[in-house]
């Protein structure tokens, strides 16, 4: 049944730190059974989501978000037994999914921003296809793309894409619940990949030094956390006044919040922190959020000074998403503009 995502302008409306502004909305009739997949492709949010629990089997759909959004579509050949994964790397978007007959192979599908090439591609290197029974993940930097996943095991292993070609390896280590997907971002030039420990009591996160090369993960970091869900990964930036960088990590706790920490670069460590997109109190979801952010260069002094007229640019824009309790999927977006 073909589901439908609508604006949140015409929701929540608040002024933030007087550098932009917050939206807000529960998305009507947008049910899903499984957490919302969220990316950002030339400052433009796109979503994805597989229907609701009793809709079998899984179609992926996908909605750009740019003041308005497009009219929601399927993804060619795209099914899925699990939470679809979004990632965007050289000026295109990815997207994965586990079709139910790939005998758990992961699909990647491919769209030039503005619809997907038909049927996806088996996502295998010259030796090895990567299989999971849980949701993939997807980042991109500049033009190479990076898959995580968790293998019918609970090992987590790691692919990227380059020139066309996949390479294909396991993250030392890492062992998750089979059924729970790991979470990856880049980060001052570094990929983060986290997962949550299979007794559901912990986060580990770990990273290593962009282009991948040979064994370079850093020292696994262990956060005792509660979490049944995968946790989450995002790069947010904020304009006070200058562009600033932050790396946040989400999980969804027992009780259906979800809480949230920021990476501490001096000291070297991840320190419990408020959402960096405000969002309200009380029971939320039961599945992993979803976070994304664009960012634009602001204009010098001089060329503010030149400028014609004095509207505001944008800066940034942050999103986090998550499917509630209902299984609708909500949005709330804080957009930044430049000082």
């Amino acid at each position: 049944m073909r589901r439908y995502l609508v604006s949140f302008l015409g929701g929540l409306c608040t002024c933030l730190l007087g550098y932009g502004m917050l939206w807000a909305d529960e998305v009507p009739d947008a049910l899903s059974g499984a957490a919302p997949a969220l990316a950002m492709l030339n400052g433009v949010l796109v979503a994805a989501w597989t229907g609701d629990s009793s809709t079998q089997p899984h179609k992926v759909w996908y909605s750009s978000f740019n003041g308005s959004w497009t009219p929601q579509a399927v993804i060619p050949g795209a099914l899925s037994t699990s939470a679809p994964a979004l990632g965007a790397a050289g000026g295109h978007l990815y997207a994965a999914a586990t079709p139910p007959e790939s005998n758990q192979e992961i699909y990647y599908y491919i769209s030039n921003g503005t619809v997907f090439e038909s049927n996806g591609a088996a996502l295998c290197d010259a030796s090895t296809c990567a299989h999971t029974q849980a949701s993939p993940a997807l980042a991109g930097n500049g033009a190479t793309l990076y898959a995580a996943w968790t293998t019918p095991a609970g090992a987590v292993s790691y692919g990227a894409l380059s020139n066309g070609v996949w390479k294909i390896a396991a993250i030392p280590n890492a062992v998750t619940n089979p059924t729970t997907g790991p979470t990856m971002t880049v980060y001052q030039n570094r990929l983060y990949v986290a997962w949550a420990a299979p007794s559901g009591t912990a986060v580990t996160v770990v990273s290593a030094p962009l282009p991948l090369s040979g064994n370079s993960w850093s020292a696994p970091i262990r956060i005792p956390v509660q979490t049944e869900a995968a946790p989450a990964l995002g790069v947010f930036t904020f304009a006070t006044p200058t562009l600033t960088e932050a790396l946040f990590l989400a999980w969804t706790t027992p009780n259906l919040n979800i809480e949230f920490a920021q990476w501490d670069s001096a000291a070297a460590q991840w320190v419990n922190s408020p959402s960096p997109v405000p969002l309200p109190t009380g029971p939320l979801t039961s599945y992993t959020p979803a976070l994304t952010s664009t960012i634009s260069s602001c204009p010098s002094a001089a060329a503010k000074l030149a400028a014609a007229d004095a509207a505001a640019e944008l800066a940034a824009k942050e999103s986090v998403g998550y499917t509630n309790p209902k299984q609708n999927i909500t949005i709330f977006q804080s957009v930044h503009y430049c000082p």
